[in-house]
């Protein structure tokens, strides 16, 4: 394997063809400084852009291939775990070999955390091969890289349960058109040497490249007001200074020549037809007789609704040994908010959950104990739970799980 010294030097080397991620990553740091000077002063504070310049670009380049492991080798490694045996990998390294490949090579930090921007690659036929409803054929697909700075990121929980990445496309409310951008909220992860990479699947955002994209990566839940600031009448988008986690904000520098305005109105009516179709079908159950399960579920859930902190002891069972949990105690961050990662078996049901409130949520006007309900599983009301947060003295706040006492 070379050292660092040896990849310097056949860098400084020269060679018959450029390789193509340097020229890649030439072209798209071209592109975005072009965007960027037809942007407004305001616009240009609320977006992080890349500052390096096309004279350190290729020691970039170099860097990145002694860091990091090339889209090739990454999805190399996905592609030989058994859980995505099913998905079109060897379509994927082709198109982060194509024409349409854009190598980024960005870096932000926040939060303790490095996250890389390496490539976005937008193909047809590139979609997985079963069960997709949207944009079957016609997908985009993002890489990044994720380190930390103190801790090795080496497991799929270290994703999963602690970041969110989404794309957010000025000119269409985040809200309304979520759901289609990032539809399913596919991914592949990858672990090595302590370094996580992460390849987002996401509608074809190469379609939509007349408008400006950016990719948002943050250990926050959803699109909040903490980590990002998205402001609805100006249709502009900041990361929010004051958060003091992970919210990297990246531009992505699609080429607006590509932007395909039919096939992207066409996507979005297909869209719309779904969601029609599914409200259609909720109608439809809706006026279907209930089986017994479910009225029995329903007459649970209302008995639940009259439970409280304060008479929670009259109508459910605290459990001690019945319960097994991995976290039942939780310390706020420096916002002031309870990030609650719980996993957790009960009656061979395993449930796992994350979320994140603000300690003002939880404990309103001097409240010590909040209560909130989980379980109900596949209308099974023995699995119904009732989780009590108490807030102590040292500010941490801890679980207790109990059973309520359905009646007959």
């Amino acid at each position: 394997m070379k050292n660092i010294d040896d990849i310097l030097k056949s860098s400084l080397t020269p060679s018959d063809e450029p390789d193509f991620w340097l020229n890649q990553n030439i072209l798209s740091q071209t592109a975005e400084n072009t965007r960027a000077q037809k942007m407004t002063r305001k616009k240009l504070a609320a977006v992080i852009c890349s500052c390096s310049l096309a004279l350190i670009i290729g020691s970039m380049s170099v860097y990145a291939a002694w860091k990091y492991l090339s889209p090739d080798q990454t999805i190399e490694n996905m592609s030989g775990q058994s859980k995505y045996g099913l998905w079109n990998f060897e379509g994927l390294k082709e198109a982060f070999s194509g024409d349409n490949a854009v190598y980024i090579n960005e870096t932000q930090s926040y939060g303790g955390y490095d996250v890389t921007l390496l490539g976005i690659t937008s193909e047809k036929n590139l979609a997985k091969l079963h069960d997709a409803k949207v944009g079957d054929a016609d997908k985009s697909y993002i890489l990044f890289a994720v380190e930390h700075e103190s801790l090795p990121l080496e497991t799929s929980q270290d994703f999963y349960g602690f970041f969110d990445v989404f794309p957010v496309v000025m000119g269409y409310n985040f809200e309304e058109y979520e759901d289609f951008f990032s539809y399913e909220n596919h991914g592949f992860e990858f672990h090595k040497d302590g370094v996580l990479y992460y390849v987002f699947e996401s509608s074809n955002l190469e379609n939509f490249a007349d408008h400006e994209i950016y990719m948002c990566v943050s250990n926050d839940i959803g699109f909040t007001e903490y980590s990002y600031i998205y402001d609805y009448e100006t249709d502009t988008i900041a990361r929010n200074d004051a958060y003091e986690g992970l919210n990297a904000l990246f531009s992505l520098p699609l080429d607006s020549s590509k932007a395909d305005p039919k096939a992207a109105k066409a996507a979005l009516k297909e869209m719309d037809a779904i969601r029609q179709e599914n409200r259609r079908e909720q109608e439809e159950n809706a006026k279907q007789p209930l089986s017994e399960e479910s009225k029995a579920a329903l007459k649970a859930l209302a008995f639940v609704e009259q439970i409280t902190p304060e008479n929670i002891n009259d109508y459910a069972t605290l459990l001690t040994g019945e319960v097994e949990i991995a976290v039942n105690t939780f310390t706020p961050d420096n916002q002031g908010r309870v990030s609650l990662d719980i996993s957790y078996k009960y009656k061979e049901q395993e449930i796992q959950s994350h979320t994140k409130l603000p300690l003002a949520h939880m404990f309103p006007d001097g409240k010590t104990e909040y209560l909130s309900s989980s379980g109900l599983t596949d209308n099974e009301t023995d699995t119904l739970l009732l989780e009590l947060y108490r807030l102590n003295e040292d500010g941490t706040v801890t679980l207790e799980f109990y059973k309520p006492n359905l009646p007959e």
